[in-house]
């Protein structure tokens, strides 16, 4: 059961984003503290993302150079998030993540078109406003992470002008620096479960590979924009639910 919610978290984190929706829950029902279950949730996520990012490296879709200069700023994001995730109390991450969810799905549906048209013509524009921009990304992925995807997508299609394809492929770059600061922040903390975290990762990496090839396909990119609305919505009831605002 764990490594099959990896394989899912992974397919769907690289085509989309939220993968986190299917294991963080998961490992909760276990028996895991939350904050645990934040923590062990960045293995399989450090897993899924190298495991995507040689997939598009390997079908030439990876803007390295642009890539690592937008990683500096989203890695100081990642570890002041991730510290700030061990000092807030868990109503208020909860607040939080309502707020981030509910924000991203109407930039998603303010203009759908955007997500769907190619590359912009002048190219990517990497000033330094655009690469602040990812300053509160990485916070927000180092805090809690669920849908920080998401919100690297909107700031590499809208704000720097890359093609959904493109943009997921620096996606799971960034996703491996970001999973990889704050592993080690959550580690130190003492806030892992190892065997959890690695049978979770065995999963990740095939469900990540397996997304990866289809995320390059040009004619996948509305099914991905699809899959975002879907589980960003299925995100909002969950949500809602748990916080005793929707009665089923």
């Amino acid at each position: 059961m764990i490594v099959g919610a990896g394989l899912l978290s992974g397919f769907i984190n690289t085509l989309a984003s939220s993968g986190s929706a299917v294991t963080l829950p998961l490992m909760i029902s276990m028996g895991l503290p939350a904050t645990v279950a934040n923590g062990t949730n960045r293995l399989p996520l450090l897993a899924g993302g190298l495991a995507a990012l040689y997939t598009f490296h390997r079908k030439g879709v990876v803007d390295w150079r642009n890539g690592l200069i937008l990683s500096a700023p989203v890695i100081a994001g990642t570890i002041a998030g991730a510290a700030l995730a061990s000092i807030l109390d868990a109503k208020t991450m909860g607040w939080a993540v309502i707020v981030a969810v509910v924000a991203a799905l109407i930039m998603l549906l303010s203009n759908p078109k955007r997500f769907l048209r190619d590359a912009a013509p002048e190219g990517p524009r990497i000033v330094l406003t655009t690469a602040a921009v990812f300053v509160p990304i990485g916070v927000w992925a180092g805090f809690i992470v669920l849908d920080s995807a998401t919100y690297i997508l909107l700031g590499l299609v809208v704000v720097v002008g890359y093609d959904l394809i493109r943009a997921n492929a620096i996606k799971s770059l960034f996703v491996v620096w970001i999973s990889l600061a704050s592993l080690l922040v959550f580690d130190v903390e003492g806030e892992m479960n190892w065997r959890v975290g690695l049978l979770l990762s065995v999963g990740s990496i095939v469900g990540s590979w397996a997304g990866g090839l289809l995320a390059t396909k040009e004619w996948a990119k509305v099914w991905v924009f699809r899959l975002l609305v879907v589980v960003i919505l299925a995100e909002i009831v969950q949500l809602l639910h748990r916080f005793g605002m929707l009665r089923v």
